[in-house]
C-alpha cells in the first residue's frame, strides 16, 4: 500500500509541476511566503508535540500558516502600506503573491500525507 501511495504522490506532483512549468515557474517562487509556511508548520508540529503524528502535524501547519500568510498578505494589500491600491499592475502582482502560502501549504500537505502512517 506504500507503493500506491507513493504512486499517487507522484501522479499528483507531476500534473502540478507540469502546469507550473507550463505557466512560467517565476511566478511561483516567493521565499517569504515559503518562510513563513515551512517555519509555522514545524512550529505547529513542535506546539502538538506528539512523536507519532510528527509528520502529519507538519502538513497541518503548513495549510494553517498558509490561510494565514493569505491574510497577512492579503491585510499588506489593502492596508495602503504599499501604494498600491486602485493600481491594477501592482495589485495583481501583489495578489499573486498572496496566494502562493496557501499554495505552498497544500503542497506540503499533500507531500506529508504520503509519508504519515
Amino acid at each position: 500500500m506504500k507503493s500506491l501511495k507513493f504512486l499517487g504522490l507522484l501522479i499528483c506532483l507531476f500534473l502540478i509541476l507540469g502546469a507550473i512549468f507550463e505557466i512560467g515557474i517565476s511566478l511561483y517562487i516567493d521565499l517569504y511566503s515559503l518562510i513563513i509556511v515551512i517555519g509555522g508548520a514545524i512550529g505547529y508540529s513542535f506546539i502538538k508535540n506528539n512523536k507519532k503524528e510528527y509528520i502529519n502535524n507538519i502538513g497541518k501547519g503548513a495549510v494553517f500558516f498558509g490561510w494565514l500568510g493569505l491574510l497577512i498578505g492579503l491585510i499588506a494589500l489593502t492596508g495602503g502600506k504599499y501604494n498600491n491600491w486602485g493600481d491594477i499592475d501592482k495589485m495583481g502582482k501583489a495578489l499573486a503573491v498572496l496566494l502562493l502560502p496557501v499554495f505552498y501549504g497544500y503542497i506540503i500537505k499533500l507531500t506529508t500525507m504520503s509519508f504519515s502512517e
